[in-house]
């Protein structure tokens, strides 16, 4: 079961980045009717420009507001910028405020506190990024911190490949993204991603199968770094007409027999079973 603020992205499957300030990519990204947008203070702003993109936020915030259903900023560390990308953002009056290279617990715990005291009540939800060797082996205890602010945890597979000197394809990935998936799941929030590089914008046959993989093996949602991904994102992540028609029937199926395990097209359906097709139908009815 999703906890509190994981809720609030009940239905999302994907998201877009678009850098800070980049005024023809926000408004393009709102007159494509996308749902949810990273607006990004961290990897897409050079070091010098970071202040004014910041300063400038509350605008981009506000041409986006009147289509996106969520808006996300990606806040920089260390710690006094980070404060300042909070506050900037809490007086924006974003959705969601997502913590790069999270390393410990104590890094959610911390933006939370701080999150209560500037932003009470209902602020802003928090997303974490796991991008480092401490970080992956902290996922269980970063993903159990503050429920009720904490939504979901990200794999930044580019970042953790530098950090493990290694690579960022799904060979390489799909390990850790499980791992994730599953800290994820015990904690009851989102898991964000996919097994490997969120670079691919050219072969979207290789991209549309790292994204079937990472839809099979669990991930929730995935953030695209170019909106032709996110076409694949939305064709991966909608079940087929087929998929829907089963899973209503086993549910219906489910319903005369009071329960009970139950034969259907050669295959025995239990609890388990029906429970994943119930959840199917609730996607489907998020997403129309």
């Amino acid at each position: 079961m999703n906890m509190p603020a994981a809720q609030a992205l009940d239905g999302l499957v994907s998201a877009l980045f678009v850098p800070a300030g980049n005024r023809k990519l926000l408004i393009s990204a709102r007159d494509k009717g996308i749902k949810m947008v990273f607006i990004d203070l961290e990897d897409a702003i050079p070091p010098d420009m970071k202040l004014s993109a910041c300063q400038g936020l509350a605008e981009d915030v506000t041409l986006l507001r009147p289509a996106v259903h969520k808006i996300a900023v990606r806040i920089n560390r260390p710690w006094r910028m980070l404060m300042r990308d909070m506050e900037a953002a809490v007086a924006a009056g974003v959705d969601i405020v997502v913590v790069p290279k999270v390393e410990a617990a104590a890094d959610i715990q911390m933006v939370s506190e701080i999150l209560d005291e500037i932003a009470p009540g209902n602020g802003p939800i928090v997303l974490s990024i796991i991008e480092s060797a401490k970080g992956l082996l902290a996922m269980p205890e970063i993903a159990s911190s503050r429920p009720d602010r904490h939504a979901g945890i990200m794999l930044g597979p580019e970042d953790l490949a530098l950090d493990l000197g290694a690579e960022s394809s799904q060979d390489v990935m799909s390990n850790y993204a499980q791992a994730l998936i599953t800290a994820a799941r015990s904690a009851g929030i989102k898991a964000i991603g996919s097994p490997g590089s969120v670079a691919e914008i050219s072969d979207m046959e290789t991209y549309r199968a790292q994204i079937d993989v990472g839809r099979r093996i669990g991930f929730d949602l995935v953030v695209a770094i170019h909106p032709r991904q996110l076409e694949t994102i939305h064709e991966v992540f909608t079940p087929s007409s087929e998929s829907v028609e089963k899973a209503r029937r086993i549910v219906a199926t489910d319903a005369e027999s009071g329960g009970r395990p139950f034969l259907l097209d050669g295959k025995m359906i239990d609890a388990p079973i029906v429970a994943r097709a119930k959840a199917l139908l609730k996607l489907t009815s998020e997403q129309s």
